[in-house]
């Protein structure tokens, strides 16, 4: 039987219970690195978002991904205040950020919304790494700590970790779908393949664009919720450029078009990071020429190739 005819109804329920069944039938090991894919892939899904919707690149996500960890270490660690209010205050930051430097980024075209973007993201970096008093520089703050959840510790069970972060990420899936097949996906698609004819028709071109990218930074906020409660800690390397390449880097392995290739570059980089790390230094050096050999010859990304063998 041809792949193409099993109903995408049975492979997404089948996919559903395999996920929920991982802290049963995978072992610890596995486990966490499940939960690195996730928050890594809220990064990635929402710079392909923007990618996708509107044809341009981002290279701040990882400050909405940084802000909101920021935050949560901050009013945990100094002020002592209890979940959920961390969390809350976190995104909601993030997603204030993202509204104001929105005003500014929305107005830009081409390579220019992308070195505005580099700029954003450069201050929120240095902002991180020099104010000490506050993020305690390049060192960053320590001993945060996972929530209790219905009674359950998801510091002490990384299976009950692994399952409200699913939750949640589950859920951003859902959220960016529902966006791209709803009337303001269309319009977005719209003013990305013409945004003078969408101007001319009377849509409010400039206000989709606003709308686009923050809802791109919300989605970047809660995976840097996440990020922060599962490793503890938060510094500026999370919302360096670095984080933000890997990002873009992981959206074009896996095909930057759609958001099942923006979760399969994220396996994949995070694979291929694990793997090429414990064999040699030069890794850098190794994941750049994928990189290249991805551009070259598959420049739909992994996830294009099997659409391919599916169809």
């Amino acid at each position: 039987m041809q792949l193409s005819r099993i109903p995408k109804t049975v492979v997404v329920l089948s996919s559903l219970v395999l996920l929920v069944a991982v802290p049963w039938i995978a072992s610890d090991y596995f486990v966490m690195m499940c939960i690195r894919v996730m928050y890594f892939g809220m990064l990635t899904l929402s710079l392909c978002f923007l990618a996708s919707e509107l044809g341009v690149v981002s290279l701040m996500q990882a400050s909405f991904f940084g802000i909101s960890g920021y935050f949560i270490a901050i009013l945990q660690t100094r002020y002592q205040i209890p979940f959920p209010i961390p969390p809350l205050v976190g995104i909601g930051v993030a997603v204030l950020f993202a509204a104001l430097t929105g005003l500014l980024v929305i107005r830009a075209r081409g390579i220019y919304f992308l070195m505005l973007t580099l700029v954003l993201g450069q201050l929120i970096w240095a902002l991180a790494s020099q104010w000490a008093s506050v993020t305690r520089g390049d060192s960053g703050i320590t001993d945060i700590f996972a929530p209790v959840i219905f009674g359950i510790s998801t510091e002490k069970s990384k299976g009950a970790f692994y399952l409200f972060e699913l939750f949640f990420f589950g859920g951003v899936i859902y959220f960016l779908a529902a966006l791209k097949r709803s009337p303001f996906g269309l319009m977005l698609r719209g003013v990305r393949d013409s945004e003078s004819r969408m101007a001319m028709l009377g849509y409010p071109v400039s206000l989709l664009r606003y709308m686009a990218f923050i809802f791109a930074a919300f989605v970047a906020s809660i995976g840097g919720v996440f990020f922060a409660y599962f490793t503890g800690l938060i510094n500026p390397h999370a919302v360096s450029l670095t984080t933000n390449v890997e990002t873009l880097l992981a959206g074009i392995l896996g095909g930057i078009q759609t958001l099942f290739g923006a979760i399969l570059g994220t396996v994949i980089l995070k694979i291929l990071d694990l793997v090429l790390s414990g064999i040699t230094q030069r890794y850098l050096l190794i994941m750049g020429i994928l990189f290249l050999i991805t551009i070259m010859f598959a420049p739909k990304g992994a996830a294009g190739a099997l659409k391919r063998l599916w169809d």
